[in-house]
């Protein structure tokens, strides 16, 4: 890259920076990111606080801490704040769908993470070049390991990515985190098809410290290219946050199959609806014996059970259940703002071919006609996110979570038009 496309590049970051330091309000505790980007975060911040905005920030690497403190930033820790208000940093790279991340690649992703774990809200400053449809197109997954038995973590890592390489510092001895712990940089044959499970799989190997995936952490990413600063919103966001989605509809639409999907790319949390069915209903429908909806009470009931403690914990979810009429979706939704109803829509005979490839499931092909026969479609005062299913599962999955953070955007632009 030439002198000029760098200082072009340069120019992009900052145009994102200065966007989300306008996040920032008087007395918060703001999270300090560690990088290129993030170092022009810390330069708008410090501009801020000369014209009177006050604020005390938490550094994630020693680097940070001495940009803030020479900018005359002040600096604070958990000891004094167990939680930070906002944190901003940027990302080695960002899936658009998603807003998951790869970090750390500037060496500083555990206590990266640490502090975007404690942060309400985690605004992430990238240009365009870092945006990709899947992780793992351009940027390693860096993770982070101790130095006793590297040697044995790396093996482990071997097994399902295709190459591991510790990361070296210039003259060629090993790169030392602020922790004192070594990074191992491992790609993987091809782009992130399950990021959630592949964090899950790395953190389970003994000597793994953390890993530069970051799933569902982000909200919002702003992004700079040619044309100007854009923001882009997470599925997350919702008129009731963290949302829980419903995907509904009849037998054979793929609600487990999408959903599934869904869990894999947005790291959420996911209950199979037909699971809470009580025993008898499961004996009904594997006799074909259509339920009533004095059966399907109990059902709705624990399916609505599911989706509060959900809300009580202040967790995303997804769960299926075919909400076929709209008294069981006022069950089921109520006046929860959270819940989100998907409508897997779909023709019969598309219904009728995915039926036809399922096996082992206790309700019968011969069910179908009765169920969409019962079927209520969700009108628009139900605010129903619907999409076709004919398209392969993946893409159905990602047509939703587009949806999701359009939806999500046009919301972001109400709240800050009626504050």
């Amino acid at each position: 890259m030439s002198a000029g496309s760098d200082t072009d590049r340069d120019a992009l970051k900052r145009a994102a920076a200065e966007a989300a330091v306008e996040l920032v309000r008087d007395g918060m505790v703001v999270g300090l990111g560690t990088g290129s980007t993030a170092a022009f975060a810390v330069e708008a911040l410090a501009r801020r606080h000369r014209q009177g905005l006050r604020f005390v920030g938490i550094p994630t690497s020693e680097r940070t801490a001495a940009q803030a403190r020479a900018a005359g930033l002040t600096l604070s820790s958990f000891a004094e704040h167990r939680q930070i208000d906002l944190t901003i940093d940027g990302a080695d790279e960002v899936e658009r769908s998603t807003l998951n991340l790869i970090k750390g690649l500037g060496g500083a992703l555990l206590r990266e993470k640490i502090v975007a774990s404690a942060s309400r809200q985690l605004a992430i400053i990238v240009d365009d070049a870092k945006l990709v449809d899947r992780l793992g197109t351009h940027a390693p997954v860096p993770v982070e390991v101790v130095t006793f038995g590297m040697e044995v973590v790396r093996s482990a890592l071997e097994v399902f990515a295709a190459d591991v390489r510790p990361r070296l510092v210039p003259s060629g001895d090993l790169f030392v985190t602020d922790g004192g712990n070594r990074i191992l940089d491992c790609r993987f044959a091809g782009p992130i098809a399950d990021p959630a499970r592949l964090e899950d799989r790395i953190r389970r190997i003994v000597g793994v410290v953390e890993s530069g995936l970051f799933i569902g952490r982000a909200d919002p990413v702003f992004v700079a290219d040619s044309q100007g600063v854009h923001r882009l919103d997470s599925a997350r966001a919702h008129r009731g946050t963290p949302p829980v989605l419903v995907l509904m509809g009849v037998s054979g639409a793929g609600k487990t199959t999408i959903a599934e999907q869904l869990e894999a790319r947005l790291g959420w949390p996911f209950e199979e609806g037909d699971a809470l069915h009580p025993e008898a209903n499961v004996a009904k429908m594997h006799a074909g014996i259509p339920l009533t909806d004095a059966d399907r009470q109990p059902w709705l009931e624990s399916v609505a059970g599911w989706i509060d403690r959900q809300r009580a914990q202040r967790q995303p979810g997804i769960i299926t259940c075919s909400a076929l009429k709209r008294s069981y979706r006022r069950i089921v939704v109520g006046d929860r703002p959270e819940v989100r109803l998907v409508y897997l829509r779909g023709s019969r005979d598309v219904m009728v071919d995915h039926l036809a490839k399922r096996s082992g499931h206790f309700m019968p092909a011969s069910l179908l006609q009765s169920q969409i026969d019962t079927l209520e479609e969700p009108g628009p005062d139900e605010d129903p996110l619907i999409v076709d299913v004919g398209p392969p599962a993946s893409d159905v999955a990602d047509q939703i979570i587009r949806r999701l953070s359009q939806d999500s955007g046009k919301s972001s632009d109400a709240r800050d038009d009626h504050p």
